[in-house]
């Protein structure tokens, strides 16, 4: 089995492969998602720059991505902050020739 908890806090997890892959898969081919986001948030007193998961609506969103994200700010529905899934999820488009 592949890895299913990333992030330093473990704030991004499933419960199993199977979920894994059903987010992976959506995340990668859903015009409503963003996986390619970096946020200068250490110009805004934060600690560092962040790579986020923008979701611009919850329509057809998994419940397994649900589960994982924050919440949006205008004009998104939700996000989810982790750079160790983020950096997976780029391995992945690329690894499947999915570009920008």
């Amino acid at each position: 089995m592949g890895k299913i908890v990333f992030g330093r806090n473990n704030q991004v997890s499933f419960d199993s492969q199977a979920e894994l892959d059903i987010a992976v898969d959506y995340i990668l081919t859903s015009a409503n998602v963003d996986f390619w986001v970096h946020e200068n948030n250490q110009e805004q007193g934060a600690w560092a720059p962040e790579d986020r998961i923008h979701f611009k609506s919850g329509v057809g969103v998994p419940d397994c991505l649900k589960k994982n994200m924050t919440a949006g700010k205008a004009g998104l529905y939700g996000r989810i902050n982790c750079g160790e899934f983020c950096d997976f999820l780029r391995k992945e488009a690329a690894r499947r020739g999915i570009r920008r």
